[in-house]
């Protein structure tokens, strides 16, 4: 299981999006309240004693990665959006 969420990691630290609704796709998935994180928490009570530490250090690292990802994206976006409003469509011709 722990491989799993490190591989989730790794996705989510690719992730890039091209709208808002695309950053909010990913945020329901990992960090809302069905979410991924959400299940492997639930799921942290029957993980073995010996292998909780480490289980624990994953989940969170996964939390983290999420969250940031979910934040930079955002102000990225918005960034965007912002110099789009003050100088127009960039990417136009002419």
């Amino acid at each position: 299981m722990i491989d799993k969420i490190k591989e989730l990691i790794a996705e989510a630290e690719a992730f890039q999006a091209k709208s808002k609704e695309e950053v909010e796709a990913f945020r329901i998935k990992y960090l809302g309240k069905k979410g991924l994180l959400n299940d492997y928490f639930k799921e942290f009570k029957n993980v073995a004693n010996d292998q909780k530490k480490e289980f624990g250090q994953v989940i969170n690292t996964l939390k983290k990665t999420a969250e940031d990802k979910v934040a930079s994206l955002k102000e990225e976006l918005e960034s965007k959006e912002e110099i789009k409003g003050v100088y127009g469509d960039l990417s136009r011709p002419g």
